[in-house]
């Protein structure tokens, strides 16, 4: 892993890639979430109908994908702000806020896969740094 710092054009074009990316998977869960509602006519209801496991996955890929673009997001920032490498606790800070929320919205069999998930792009992340 290299010391050098990005140019600040850079750090600040990727944030705003990354926060555009991480909100548009929080838009999907929010409708996954929305739609999953008992007796509405739906997409939701729709794929239910086929296999009732493509909802979960759904679901579960777009918490993953809100997990991914908002430690993105969140290490930007502190790189672009501090000029300081992000640490453990930014990335254990999103893997509990995200937890929540999927558990919040989806319930514990969701928010389970997304973190499991979520621990496995960090040990991911954690090897590419050698």
């Amino acid at each position: 892993m290299s010391d050098e710092v990005p140019e600040r054009r850079e750090v600040v074009r990727s944030t705003v890639v990354s926060v555009i990316l991480a909100v548009v998977f929080l838009i999907l869960a929010i409708a996954l979430w929305a739609w999953s509602a008992p007796g509405l006519v739906s997409p939701v209801s729709y794929l239910n109908s086929i296999n009732p496991y493509i909802s979960v996955v759904l679901e579960i890929l777009a918490m993953f994908g809100f997990f991914v673009f908002i430690t993105v997001t969140v290490v930007n920032l502190r790189l672009g702000l501090t000029e300081i490498r992000a640490g453990w606790t930014e990335v254990v800070t999103t893997i509990v806020l995200v937890t929540i929320v999927s558990w919040a919205m989806f319930g514990a069999s969701i928010s389970g896969a997304s973190l499991i998930l979520s621990l496995a792009f960090v040990v991911y992340l954690y090897l590419l740094q050698d």
